[in-house]
Order: C-alpha cells, then sequence, then structure tokens
C-alpha cells in the first residue's frame, strides 16, 4: 500500500513541560491525560521531565512543577531565568483542578506567542537597523538641501516703485523642480522667471539648480529682454544634456519684464499662459506667448508679446500643478484662469496668496498634493496704495 496520501501528522505549536516529586506523581499524571484530552494535537504537547534535572526542563515553552513550594523555589527562579514561565501546584496551590491549571497554561502560551512575535520584530529590526539608519541619514541630508532651495527664493513682497510681487512655492516633495526668480532691471522695472523642470525629487531639483545659474547668467548677456533670456537658457539646457552620462531634461519657462510704466513683455517655453487681471473678473486674459521646451533644440528661438499693465492689475505666472487644483468641465487652463480671476478681482496680491493658501490646503488636505505649485502674482498700484499689497504674506 502506498503511504503517499497519507496526511502529515500536525506538528503541536507548544510544549508544555511537567515535572512531579514522587508524592506528586499521581496527581500530576492525572492532570496530564485531561490536559491533553482538553487540547488538541495542532495546539500543545506534554512531555515529562526529571524535577532534579532543571535543564532538561527548560526545552518546553512553559513548566509546571507538582510538589511542597518550599522544595521547588529555588528550582523555579533557575527555570524563570532561563526565559520560561513555571507553575508551581502543591497541596496549597490556588488552582484545584485542570481545567483552572488549563486556563492559566493557555494565558501564559498566549503571551509567550507575544514574546515570540517580538523576538521576531526586534531580530528583523537588527538586520534592517542599517537601511533605517541609511534612511535617517537621507531624510536629514533632504531637509537640508530643502531648506537651503527655500533660502533661494526670493523674499516676498518684491517691490520697486510701483510695482509689488507676492509669490507662492509649494514642492510637493522635500525638493521641487520649480524655480522663482524676481529681479530688478535696469528701467527701474522687474524681470520675473518662472520654471518647471519635468519630473519631481531630487532630479528635477538638480534642474532647478542649474536653471537658477543659467538665469544670472543670461541676465548679465541679455538684460531684461524675456526672449534673449529663454534663448541662452534654452542652450544652457541643451549643453547640459550633451555631458557624458547624464539624463535628458526638459522644463518649461516663462519669462516676464514689466517696466515702470506697467508695459509688460512676455516669452514662454512652453509654459502656460501668463494673465493679466483687472477689477472685472469678465475683463481677464492671457497673454499669448509660446515656445519649445528648454532643452528641446540648441537652436529654439522666442518671440515675445507685450502688453500694457493697467493700475490696480495684476500680473500672473504660474505652474501647471495649480489645474489639479480646479477640477471642472472645461479644460485645465480655462479653469484655473476662471479661479484666479474670480479670487483675483476682490483682493490684492497679497491676499490672493492667501486665498490660494488656503484653497491648496482645503483641497490637498484631502487628497494629497501630487505636483509642484508655484505662482507670482505682480501687482501695479500707487504708492500710497501698498500698505495693504505690503502686509506678510502666511
Amino acid at each position: 500500500m502506498s503511504t503517499d496520501s497519507l496526511p502529515t501528522p500536525t506538528q503541536p505549536t507548544w510544549t508544555v513541560v511537567i515535572a512531579a516529586e514522587e508524592s506528586f506523581q499521581a496527581q500530576a499524571q492525572s492532570w496530564a491525560r485531561q490536559l491533553e484530552a482538553r487540547w488538541e494535537a495542532s495546539f500543545a504537547q506534554i512531555e515529562w521531565s526529571d524535577i532534579r534535572t532543571p535543564d532538561d526542563l527548560i526545552h518546553g515553552d512553559t513548566v509546571v512543577l507538582f510538589g511542597p513550594q518550599d522544595q521547588l523555589t529555588l528550582t523555579a527562579e533557575q527555570i524563570r531565568e532561563q526565559g520560561r514561565s513555571v507553575t508551581l501546584i502543591d497541596a496549597n496551590s490556588d488552582l484545584t483542578s485542570p481545567a483552572q491549571l488549563q486556563i492559566r497554561l493557555e494565558a501564559l502560551l498566549e503571551q509567550e506567542d507575544e514574546i515570540r512575535q517580538l523576538r521576531k520584530d526586534e531580530a528583523y529590526a537588527c538586520t534592517q537597523f542599517p537601511a533605517l539608519q541609511d534612511a535617517d541619514d537621507l531624510r536629514r541630508e533632504l531637509e537640508a538641501a530643502a531648506s537651503f532651495q527655500e533660502d533661494l527664493l526670493p523674499i516676498f513682497p518684491v517691490k520697486s516703485g510701483d510695482l509689488v510681487v507676492h509669490g507662492l512655492w509649494r514642492p510637493s516633495r522635500y525638493l521641487a523642480g520649480d524655480l522663482l526668480r524676481v529681479e530688478p532691471a535696469a528701467d527701474g522695472g522687474l524681470v520675473i522667471l518662472l520654471c518647471d523642470v519635468m519630473g519631481h525629487g531630487i532630479p528635477a531639483a538638480i534642474g532647478s539648480a542649474l536653471l537658477t545659474q543659467s538665469f544670472d547668467h543670461a541676465r548679465e548677456c541679455s538684460g531684461a529682454d524675456p526672449a534673449l533670456i529663454l534663448e541662452r537658457m534654452n542652450r544652457d539646457v541643451h549643453r547640459a544634456q550633451q555631458r557624458q552620462g547624464t539624463r535628458a531634461w526638459f522644463a518649461s519657462a516663462i519669462c516676464a519684464h514689466v517696466a515702470p510704466s506697467g508695459t509688460i513683455t512676455v516669452a514662454s517655453a512652453g509654459h502656460p499662459q501668463s494673465l493679466v487681471l483687472n477689477q472685472d473678473p469678465e475683463d481677464a486674459l492671457t497673454i499669448a506667448a509660446s515656445g519649445p521646451l528648454l532643452g528641446i533644440d540648441n537652436a529654439s528661438e522666442y518671440q515675445a508679446s507685450t502688453h500694457q499693465l493697467p493700475e490696480g492689475g495684476k500680473l500672473i505666472l504660474h505652474s501647471d500643478g495649480f489645474e489639479s487644483l480646479n477640477p471642472g468641465r472645461n479644460s485645465a487652463q480655462t479653469n484655473v484662469r476662471s479661479a484666479l480671476a474670480k479670487i483675483g478681482s476682490t483682493t490684492d496680491a497679497a491676499g490672493l496668496i492667501d486665498q490660494l493658501e488656503l484653497h491648496r490646503s482645503t483641497i490637498l488636505g484631502r487628497t494629497g498634493q501630487t505636483d509642484d505649485l508655484s505662482l507670482l502674482c505682480l501687482e501695479r498700484c500707487q504708492e500710497h496704495e501698498q500698505t495693504t499689497a505690503l502686509r506678510l504674506v502666511s
């Protein structure tokens, strides 16, 4: 007869070791038989040992000693020192039946189960400690890098004559691929830039750092001309990709020069269009400016568009991350434009940033931020009207 189909006996989970003084042997054997009858074979097995050899008692999960307590106390302590639980049963024991002993042993074995799991967790933690230490070191390094990246941002508000700029910059992770710059122009106006490196995290932040240096170099060579600034930045990005081992990366960007008279000159490299807001939200308009992403082609050229910013008007540059904040029936850009126009018509530049931050916290507090968010809002207002616009932004 083949034995291939015979079931494999189930090994018991626990081992209970019992030892008894000679005068307690009959009681111990009787109680042991009743325990075996109450327990399934897969739960526990009972093994017998000699009470005079404590080293043989500790191979089980818990130990039961039958005999006078004054004679077995030392043996019990030796067993406990080896990490085993011990139950003493003598003539004056509180345990007066096999059923009571069963309850106690099952409670001890349940505790032992928790101890086993803790030991496994401890062993696993020991194996993972180097990785956890590395992760903690990486977290601290990322926090330091994030603090450094934030220090590179403009200190808002930035003011030049009748022009005031406020900004919002919120990375989706520790580091961001979005770049904000606001710099003075030779004519007394301002040059503002918003870049969005494709991707997230460390790779995007590295690209953002290169664009920071590239923007400074481009302004030195091209002055305040947004189209020429983007052309030089494009060549820098394209040249960086030619270095051996450098992965291909691209960035969208929008650059604007706003003269003291309110004349806006804007050039774009694959970026969402800039928005001009007036007192009436229905009068909001976009400045048409388009061009290829930075890094696509070394010979890319960019065309600038001009517009007049009226007194009290606002110029807004924003990243495409805002499209996830304003879902609706229309296109994403149309929804963003409508939302910004509605907010901007009732408050100043600082208030607009406050409202956007509140909106961001309300929406993303439930869904989580999946993209970097950045925005620049330039407002044109008279010197005596800037007390409100210059309040601190939370």
